[in-house]
């Protein structure tokens, strides 16, 4: 059995190997799943939740071009196993006769749901193994109940930023700042 879970928040650079931390959220049951993801694939995850555009094609974007050009749809993504710290996902396309089932990282998965407006969702049991109540969560910013979506996206953006900043990687935090600036200006319109 699974259960639709929603990626919320994403915090950057909690472990000594620089991964990130995306946290699922599973609103019927209040939990909270973490899941370490590459900073490339966290960046990706940002932009996409915030309608960003990149200059060229990133393989996202390159898988999206593929399935429209062959007619092919995602109908969902799922996370079906954790097994040694790792979540294994599935991504479900069908080209309107069958539906094939393509093994997948899950933060890959995640990026082309997103993109694709397609459902996440999350075997019971992986669910139960890796998540934690929500309400225990102390550094959550979406306590008991689902966030905006676009506060949690600026945060994110933000938290990025720092990161860039602290990184000395001024060029990119200069774009990143005019991008958090029209955002916060469309929020004040």
């Amino acid at each position: 059995m699974y259960k639709e879970v929603y990626p919320l928040e994403i915090r950057q650079g909690h472990t000594l190997d620089g991964l990130c931390v995306l946290m699922l959220y599973d609103p019927d049951g209040n939990r909270n799943v973490p899941m370490m993801i590459g900073e490339h694939e966290a960046e990706m995850i940002i932009l996409e939740r915030e309608g960003s555009k990149t200059r060229r094609p990133m393989t996202h974007e390159l898988i999206e071009r593929i399935f429209d050009t062959f007619s092919l749809e995602l109908k969902e993504v799922t996370i079906d196993n954790f097994k040694e710290g790792i979540f294994y996902a599935t991504l479900h396309i069908s080209d309107g006769i069958q539906t094939q089932r393509i093994d997948s990282r899950a933060s890959d998965a995640i990026v082309l749901a997103l993109r694709e407006e397609v459902a996440i969702k999350m075997d019971t049991n992986v669910l139960e193994e890796t998540g934690y109540p929500a309400d225990k969560d102390e550094d959550s910013t979406f306590g008991n109940t689902r966030p905006d979506e676009e506060e949690l996206g600026l945060e994110a953006l933000q938290a990025l930023l720092q990161e860039y900043e602290n990184n000395e990687e001024y060029e990119k935090a200069a774009e990143l700042a005019k991008k958090i600036e029209k955002i916060q200006n469309n929020k004040n319109d």
